[in-house]
């Protein structure tokens, strides 16, 4: 059993780049305002539909030898009853079963964790007009889904600006999951998404900084 080490079940692969670029740097930890620790991660073959429905089966290997486990799965997919309905089931799943665990609902899904207003997004995404000083969210149409409203900290619908970048011929943005990678690599503050927020104090709860190494 080791006592600092978390396993990640996580719905596909694009939250595993994301969470590769979080911790591939050195002293990850201290980006995620905990104290260290080590993990291993999951992906799941069968999406958010099979994370849903058998969460503890697919972590069951790890019930005997680990103790710390982090649930990540969207709540926006075909058949989804909503991320209260989805959280709420896997709870039941791993209460009694897992004596440290989280379920971590990304509302609506992953890309709600990839917006920032900074040049840096725009060389995550590999756009050749950010290198000019355009920002990101400019490139993005005026109304509908794909649109970032002033004021708003996030495009209307994450998922959408993202898809709207990369069809865009004229924006020519990375289609690959390594775009997910390169963001998580960035700087996590500001982000104030309330997923987000609760996979940093799980952390923090579990892995205190004052342990720090």
């Amino acid at each position: 059993m080791t006592e600092r080490h978390v396993v990640f079940l996580l719905a596909d692969g694009g939250m595993e780049q994301l969470l590769t670029g979080f911790f591939e740097r050195e002293k990850p930890h201290l980006r995620l305002g905990c104290g260290p620790f080590t993990h291993e991660v999951i992906v799941a073959p069968t999406k958010d539909p099979g994370v849903y429905q058998t969460a503890r089966e697919l972590l069951r290997p790890y019930e005997l030898v680990e103790t710390h486990a982090v649930v990540m799965l969207d709540a926006e997919w075909d058949g989804s009853p909503g991320a209260t309905a989805i959280r709420d089931r896997i709870v039941k799943q791993l209460d009694g079963v897992w004596g440290r665990y989280e379920v971590i609902v990304l509302d609506p899904e992953l890309e709600v964790w990839f917006w920032r207003d900074t040049p840096e997004l725009g060389h995550a995404l590999n756009i050749p007009e950010q290198r000019g000083g355009k920002r990101v969210r400019d490139l993005l149409p005026a109304k509908g889904p794909a649109s970032w409203p002033p004021g708003q900290a996030k495009p209307t619908h994450p998922k959408s600006a993202l898809e709207f970048l990369r069809r865009d011929r004229k924006v020519h943005a990375d289609r690959s999951n390594a775009v997910f990678r390169r963001v998580g690599a960035l700087s996590v503050k500001g982000c104030t998404d309330p997923a987000f927020q609760l996979l940093l104090s799980t952390l923090n709860t579990w892995f205190p900084p004052e342990y720090d190494a």
